[in-house]
């Protein structure tokens, strides 16, 4: 019931506003408050919380729970103590009243029912004649009980005090409530600042709600100045992989903002006041609360020594394979120039043509380091061109059969012309890498089965051996570069392990894909699929 206008307020008024003001963070300290407060209006001996542990179901066992005193207030000592247990086993009953979630307001506390189980072991000794026991609740869930004993003559509790009881249960709710937020936030803060990523919490205008230390380290924030989006826009840019400058109204935050999908994307980070460049890869998603987008999380990793040793590999390889070009070629030329002298001696014949094999070896490996390399850089160049892939494919298998006599070829090829749009060099290239793999991989005499059709707008390009097969565990890894399935085992056949990654690559860029079937000790089939030419 509201105070009318007017009328003056009474202590039990005074109390509760007091209390609803405080802060209630501290969940013990504003168990004291509430007992000692609540000893003083209502005039109880003792006044005590106590938390309910175990199932807080209304059909949960009493024998397994327990109340806990969190706060015992005794009023004649002025003192705050704690007090032992209490077990559902030893008092069911009274549990049992708990658990319905019911005020207990026990006049005569010796000869009630729900709490008589106390009167030997804890009222008599005490003294204690009336008991009044209110449910305090959390989340839903009855959190504990506030109790309040009173000492001497039987006292009959009146409504307007179990009224203000009632209240001071609420309050302590909310004390638990608020309790709760602050140790959320604790963890929250603790869990993110324990990270090595940067953590920064916009709001939708672009406002720093939270960032951790990492955060601030990564945009040499070191004061914590940074306070918005666009203060951090003043004193950084953000370029991508090709150093080309990105505008701030497609920052990954922006684009968040915009329901775009940001996940994992590389940037980079130069400070204007340093020029200073750092590489970082970030992440931004938004937060929903009610429907709505409350918040964005950013977050961000420095990978700046990964892109340099990514680039540095990169560029080393290519630079490999063209400084490989050259002494090669000279060696191969003086080769090929004593060969066609007539008074060299046969033995010296036969060193020469070792010579040139293994430079036409080399060479070929070097061509390999230069196309993994293009790939990986992005600077494979495809002339696309109307070509019928089933004369492209059989041409590279025919040349394929001449060079490895010793394997059978059996081809299945009743479609026609297979028209396609490809770079002719570099499809009869990916081809050659899947033939070369079978062949490589099968035993003398053992038959590759090759077959071409056309299905569903697809011309596919089915290449089966009947050789070693790969292991099922390594199969995952059978298109990653420099991965070669048998090496250190007795069919490690060398090489660089990279021509399936190639094929596949090439094939993918030209709108196709590439899978594969395998079973060790029985062959593999690989697939080649590319769209036609009126689907391309």
């Amino acid at each position: 019931m509201e105070t009318p206008a007017g009328a003056p307020v009474t202590v039990r008024e005074r109390v509760l506003l007091e209390l609803a003001r405080r802060e209630k963070s501290d969940a013990q300290d504003t168990f004291a408050a509430i007992t000692e407060a609540a000893s003083a209006v209502l005039d109880v001996a003792r006044v005590s919380i106590w938390e309910l542990q175990g199932d807080e179901s209304p059909q949960g066992s009493e024998l397994d729970a327990k109340l806990i005193c969190k706060d015992l207030y005794l009023s004649n000592e002025r003192k705050h103590v704690t007090f032992m247990p209490i077990y559902g086993r030893d008092f069911p009953a009274y549990l049992r009243a708990i658990r319905e979630r019911r005020t207990i307001t026990a006049d005569d506390a010796q000869r009630d029912p729900r709490t008589s189980d106390f009167s030997e072991f804890y009222l008599k000794p005490l003294g204690i004649t009336s008991m009044m026991d209110v449910p305090i609740w959390r989340g839903g869930h009855v959190y504990g009980v506030l109790c309040f004993e009173h000492v001497g003559k039987i006292r009959k509790w009146r409504p307007d005090e179990e009224d203000f009881a009632i209240n001071m249960t609420d309050i302590a709710s909310s004390c638990l409530e608020a309790s709760e937020r602050v140790l959320v936030s604790r963890r929250w803060t603790t869990v993110i600042e324990a990270l090595s990523e940067g953590v920064v919490v916009l709001d939708p205008t672009g406002r720093v709600v939270q960032c951790n230390d990492a955060a601030h380290r990564l945009f040499r924030d070191e004061h914590h100045m940074l306070k918005a989006r666009d203060e951090l826009a003043l004193e950084i840019d953000l370029v991508d992989a090709v150093d080309r400058r990105i505008p701030p109204e497609d920052w990954p935050f922006v684009r968040a903002r915009r329901n775009e999908v940001v996940r994992g994307e590389i940037y980079g980070v130069i400070f204007k006041r340093t020029g200073e460049r750092r590489y970082v890869r970030a992440t931004c998603s938004p937060v929903v609360e009610k429907s709505r987008v409350a918040y964005f999380v950013l977050v961000v990793d420095d990978v700046t020594d990964e892109v340099f040793v990514e680039r540095l590999k990169r560029e080393l390889l290519s630079g490999l394979a063209h400084e490989l070009k050259t002494p090669l070629a000279i060696a191969k030329g003086y080769a090929q120039q004593l060969q066609s002298s007539h008074a060299l001696p046969e033995r010296a014949r036969g060193m020469l043509d070792a010579i040139v094999r293994a430079c036409d070896r080399m060479d070929h490996l070097s061509g390999t380091l230069l196309d993994l390399a293009s790939m990986i850089l992005g600077r494979l160049r495809l002339t696309r061109e109307h070509v019928d892939f089933a004369e492209l494919a059989l041409s590279v298998i025919q040349r394929a059969e001449r060079e490895a006599p010793g394997k059978r070829f059996e081809i299945k090829a009743n479609t026609g012309p297979i028209p396609v749009i490809v770079d002719h060099m570099r499809m009869a290239q990916a081809i050659r890498h899947v033939v070369d793999n079978s062949v490589t991989y099968s035993p003398e005499q053992s038959v590759l089965e090759i077959e071409l059709s056309v299905e569903q707008g697809r011309a596919t390009l089915s290449i089966r051996d009947h050789g070693i097969g790969i292991p099922e565990k390594l199969q995952s890894n059978v298109f990653t570069p420099f991965f070669k399935a048998h090496a250190g085992t007795e069919h490690d056949r060398g090489g660089l392990g990279v021509g399936l990654y190639l094929a596949r690559e090439i094939v993918r860029r030209h709108g196709g894909d590439m899978q594969f079937e395998s079973a060790e000790g029985k062959g593999s089939t690989f697939r080649l699929t590319l769209p036609l030419a009126g689907e391309a």
